[in-house]
């Protein structure tokens, strides 16, 4: 399993790559954010939640969910929420 936890642009990562049967592997990262005001309107509890299943476990695929994952925050940040 490889992990990373780290903040970007206001919210909290936290990506993980697990192995599964046959060198499969599912990443799973959720971003969250203090704002409690942008979790309320998602209703949800998080901002994002993304889980994507591959047919190979190497850690390079963990960095593609991530990067995602700050494509979706950038464009929230930079068109959505001028507040940030």
């Amino acid at each position: 399993m490889t992990t990373q936890n780290f903040d970007y642009r206001g919210f909290s990562f936290s990506a993980k790559i697990d192995a599964i049967n046959n060198n499969r592997a599912v990443v799973t990262v959720d971003v969250t954010t203090s704002e409690q005001r942008l979790v309320d309107d998602l209703g949800r509890g998080r901002f994002i939640h993304l889980e994507q299943w591959f047919e190979e476990n190497k850690p390079p695929f963990l960095q593609v969910v991530i990067d995602d994952c700050k494509v979706a925050v950038d464009h929230y940040v930079n068109n959505i929420d001028s507040g940030f």
